[in-house]
């Protein structure tokens, strides 16, 4: 690619600044997206410093307009962070003084959609999922762990597969979360049936797992050949081994643990700050999603509250037609 050494110095910067290999993967990728296109498109554009405004533009429409073979398009939030890493990638270019201003500055992200989360479950639904995980066997202690470890925390996928036993305070009942989203840590408690059941999982199962391997990286949850779990591999053994035969009729994965809490808590009354750090949100907004009532609830409360619908002010007469 033309701009290799770029997007090569754009990696190490982010490196130095200690962002995320996460993070890095998805704004690399972003970049070379982008710059692909101004190659393939803009074939008189030679030089980084030749990139302009117009072209970026060119760029968003196309994102606009993108169809896949089923004829769906891309949603807002995916253009949003596509966008995202482009600009980054520019503010990089003008601090290092390879261009001399950012062709990206007015340009404006896609409004930002206010989705509610999906399949959110009750507490009922909770307590039958984890009470129907059958812990006689190591695999089941350790399935009832993480379940544990899901609802208590709220902790994302990617965070609780990087857990490590050192990082797990049964004593205290705490959790430090190393280099969460954002390379952030934070510490969060963890709830007493969560302690209980890493506890019986340690003393009971882990070794088992293990299978007498003697180079052990002390992550905490592993998987039947004693390897530490990924994102992809705990949602496609662990969910569908805890859901098997529940009865429930909804899409389950481990961020549902997640939504669900969330929602609960703020149900519950909960102040709206308390669930942002439980969470790690760096923004109240992204909390505020959970902050939503069921239709049937609203018209509850309407009914029985709105001066027009209490019987306050009722009328004697029926309204006139019009």
């Amino acid at each position: 690619m033309l701009f290799d050494n770029y997007i090569e110095r754009f990696k190490d910067n982010m490196l130095i600044q200690n962002y995320s290999n996460r993070s890095i993967e998805s704004y690399i990728n972003q970049t070379k997206l982008f710059l692909s296109f101004i190659e393939e498109h803009f074939p008189r554009v030679r030089k980084i410093t030749e990139i302009t405004k117009d072209s970026i533009c060119e760029y968003m429409n196309h994102l606009i307009r993108y169809k896949n073979k089923r004829g769906k398009g891309l949603d807002s939030k995916t253009i949003r962070l596509k966008i995202i890493s482009i600009r980054s990638f520019f503010k990089f270019l003008v601090k290092q003084d390879f261009i001399l201003s950012n062709p990206m500055i007015y340009t404006e992200l896609p409004r930002k959609e206010t989705s509610l989360p999906r399949n959110i479950l009750t507490e009922n639904e909770i307590m039958k999922l984890i009470t129907g995980i059958k812990t006689n066997t190591p695999i089941g202690i350790r399935n009832r762990a993480i379940v544990e470890v899901f609802y208590s925390t709220g902790i994302r996928t990617s965070e609780l597969t990087s857990l490590k036993i050192s990082d797990v305070n049964l004593t205290e009942q705490i959790v430090i979360i190393v280099k969460g989203k954002g390379n952030k840590t934070r510490v969060v408690p963890l709830g007493q049936y969560a302690c209980h059941y890493i506890g019986l999982y340690l003393d009971l199962a882990r070794k088992h797992l293990l299978k007498g391997k003697i180079n052990d990286d002390g992550y905490l949850f592993i998987t039947e050949r004693g390897c530490p779990f990924n994102k992809e591999t705990i949602n496609k053994y662990v969910i569908p081994a805890v859901i098997k035969d529940s009865g429930i009729d909804k899409k389950i994965t481990c961020y549902t643990f997640r939504h669900s809490i969330a929602t609960q808590l703020v149900k519950n009354k909960v102040d709206i700050r308390y669930v942002a750090e439980l969470l790690g949100h760096e923004s109240l907004e992204t909390t505020k999603k959970y902050v939503h009532l069921d239709i049937t609830d609203l018209k509850k409360m309407h009914a029985l509250y709105h001066p027009r619908e209490s019987g306050k002010h009722q009328q004697t007469n029926q309204p006139e037609n019009i």
